[in-house]
């Protein structure tokens, strides 16, 4: 899909092209659609709000910014061509830590585990226009955060993108310093809230994400297969090699389980695509582990007696919310393991069984999106709650497209 139709087509009240509702439309149409959906959702200042949701009809404000949820959301902005809107997304992360610095320095000088301490981490949720920290009320320690970032600039700079911006100096001291946090605060034995926010516990998780951020920048040629060519930015940032060989004997330990109280949790995808930091072995129990216990038929569930939108929490096993954003996340992973399977042979299955399972994931999640074109956050009891589009989850799915599009050029003769 070429960027200039992604950004110039129009839709009409009901989000339709020429009067089609979303499920009748072809691909590249939905493409569109879905795009524009997200769209909807972008700031001036390239953020992403998590959805339109403004507090309305009780709990918690999402007309706000999350961290991890931009990062995530702009990830669409990739698969469309459109780098120059995903450079403003992580340049406006550059922004919120950079005002929020001294927290990272602060928390570097302490060398012990911070618990949720809100006045010394970077929180997670953030005014749209000030930037503002919204609230003291819940854990912000989130390790995964710093590995995003510190994995996506990274991925971004070896493809030949200046996400750093004009005053690189300044950054890098950034990123050392969150490096220096990020190993003194013990993110790889020690626990933090993680990705759903709930803990404190150590979680696999997140120390994958921030193994993948350090690996990333670390340099060791884990991640060269994924380049046309080699950009040294190992000098830009060092990062000593007794750090990676200690997180990957952390998560090591505590795969496949997600925490102490989790044996599994579908975050854990992250692992396997953003991240492939896990082995293929690993991989495959992961998988396993999620779409045995885990997939239901509106979504999958987070973990095992999940009590957010619980349809009962008097008997929460059973009655969790199942989130489409699963669907398109097993989608892209999917595709990926494809690809990887005909780039370096045999791994957990045959490609045409790959790709088979991510097409199938994919209209799971068209079959869960709303007659207009949006990914909802979860369904509780069958319904759907009311942040819908979910931001990530719509651009996941845009992802989830796109990877598969990718996979068919590819691999044309595998095309159902």
């Amino acid at each position: 899909m070429k960027r200039d139709n992604i950004h110039h087509i129009r839709l009409d009240s009901g989000g339709h092209i020429a009067d089609r509702p979303f499920k009748d439309m072809p691909e590249p149409q939905k493409l569109i659609i879905a795009y524009k959906h997200l769209e909807n959702l972008r700031q001036l200042n390239g953020g992403y709000i998590a959805s339109d949701y403004a507090g309305d009809k009780g709990g918690d404000k999402y007309n706000v910014f999350w961290l991890r949820d931009i990062m995530y959301a702009t990830y669409a902005n990739e698969y469309v061509g459109s780098y120059d809107r995903m450079i403003e997304s992580y340049r406006l992360i550059i922004r919120i830590f950079q005002k929020y610095r001294h927290k990272i320095t602060s928390g570097a000088r302490k060398r012990l585990y911070l618990g949720s301490c809100t006045n010394e981490v970077i929180h997670a949720r953030f005014h749209p226009v000030t930037l503002d920290e919204i609230t003291s009320d819940w854990g912000h320690h989130q390790l995964d955060i710093f590995g995003l970032f510190l994995y996506k600039t990274g991925d971004l700079i070896k493809k030949g993108h200046n996400v750093i911006g004009t005053d690189q100096a300044e950054t890098l001291i950034l990123l050392r310093d969150m490096v220096l946090y990020l190993t003194t605060v013990g993110w790889h034995s020690h626990p933090d809230f993680g990705v759903w926010e709930e803990g404190p516990e150590t979680h696999s998780s997140s120390i994958g994400a921030v193994l993948a951020g350090l690996t990333m920048w670390h340099d060791d040629g884990h991640y060269h297969s994924k380049y046309h060519t080699q950009t040294p930015i190992c000098s830009l940032l060092p990062v000593p090699q007794e750090f990676i060989e200690a997180g990957r004997d952390a998560l090591a330990r505590l795969l496949p389980m997600e925490s102490a109280s989790r044996c599994y949790d579908f975050v854990q995808l992250s692992l396997i695509w953003p991240y492939m930091i896990v082995t293929d072995a690993q991989a495959a129990e992961i998988l396993s582990n999620i779409e045995t216990n885990l997939v239901r038929k509106k979504g999958v569930v987070r973990y095992p007696g999940d009590l957010y939108f619980n349809a009962n929490s008097a008997n929460p096993v059973g009655n969790e919310a199942e989130w489409p954003l699963g669907f398109a996340w097993l989608s892209i992973v999917y595709s990926k393991l494809a690809l990887k399977a005909v780039r370096l042979g045999g791994l957990l299955e045959t490609p045409e069984r790959l790709v088979e399972k991510s097409e199938m994931y994919l209209r799971m999640t068209e079959s869960v999106m709303s007659e207009d074109g949006r990914v909802p956050e979860l369904y509780t009891a069958g319904r759907p709650n009311w942040n819908l589009p979910l931001a990530w989850a719509q651009s996941f799915y845009i992802v989830a497209r796109q990877s598969l599009a990718r996979v068919h050029e590819k691999m044309p003769g595998l095309r159902r």
